[in-house]
């Protein structure tokens, strides 16, 4: 005799909206990263310290500009007493090293320690695509912090020329691929082994700590090894200083090589061999974090 099956009604209500497929849930995971390194639909202590980042990226570059109107005599030069665009470089890079600190911890760590993966892998949202969109969102973030203030620099500092502004932002055009390299060389340079990190740690506490050894105590570490040894080959030990290198390929890139006291530079590496390590280090970040996703998810 055949037993009878119960349907349960558990209450639940099926979805009625517009199914998105692949790319709206890779859309969705992009967004709700952005929402998650700035506090978005969170709360208010989780919104201070990011937004408090952006006053930081943002203001000196509006200082900047209102000196200029001010003095009216400043122009973006590398003499002047601000600093112009390669300069400024140096201001944003500590805050995004602080960011990437916290944000790449808070991209990856609490879908896993609170088993929210699978709820993702039940959608068409692959692993790559999960990385990917944690990715792009830190990216989009760096990028903001990067070029959002170089941006107000080089618009502001164009409105204030006695040439004219249109003029003015035709004749310093050849500034823009040289801010847009730099960026990106920062860009590579802090995010992925932030991501490997916040890969690897359980914790969020433990990634940022992590993530400042390496790219602060391993500088210092590296310039000590370089300094204190007479070794053959001791000058080497300066390419593990990974916060060093994005700012010998900026100085390069806006013709600055040998005004700096980078022990990179110190040592002979020329700047390809730091781009050279940047783009080694992000490929093996990358490939270790996707490998790694591919078998959790």
């Amino acid at each position: 005799m055949t037993e009878r099956g119960v349907v349960f009604d558990l209450g639940y209500t099926p979805h009625e909206g517009e199914r998105r497929g692949r790319r709206g849930a890779i859309t969705t995971t992009y967004r709700d990263g952005l929402n998650r390194v700035f506090g978005i639909h969170r709360r208010a202590r989780k919104k201070i310290f990011p937004w408090l980042l952006v006053v930081f990226a943002i203001l000196p570059a509006v200082v900047f500009v209102g000196f200029a109107f001010l003095l009216s005599t400043f122009a973006p030069e590398a003499e002047s007493p601000f600093g112009g665009h390669a300069e400024y470089f140096g201001i944003t890079a500590s805050v995004v090293l602080l960011f990437v600190a916290l944000a790449a911890p808070e991209l990856l760590i609490p879908d896993r320690r609170e088993g929210v993966l699978a709820v993702y892998s039940s959608r068409p949202l692959r692993p790559d695509d999960y990385v990917g969109a944690r990715v792009a969102s830190l990216l989009t973030v760096i990028a903001g912090f990067m070029l959002i203030p170089q941006a107000l620099m080089y618009i502001g500092f164009a409105a204030l020329s006695a040439d004219g502004f249109f003029k003015a932002l035709g004749t310093n055009a050849d500034e823009i691929p040289k801010i847009l390299g730099a960026a990106a060389a920062y860009a590579l340079a802090f995010a992925p082994v932030g991501l490997l990190v916040s890969t690897i740690a359980s914790r969020k506490a433990a990634a940022t700590g992590i993530y400042f050894g390496i790219m602060l105590i391993g500088t210092a570490l590296a310039a000590a090894l370089v300094e204190a040894t007479s070794l053959p080959g001791h000058r080497f030990a300066a390419l593990l200083g990974i916060a060093e290198h994005p700012t010998h390929v900026s100085d390069w890139i806006f013709g600055r090589v040998g005004s700096s006291d980078l022990v990179v530079a110190r040592t002979g590496f020329d700047p390809w061999v730091s781009l050279l390590v940047i783009l080694l280090v992000a490929g093996v970040s990358s490939v270790i974090v996707v490998w790694r996703y591919r078998r959790i998810m």
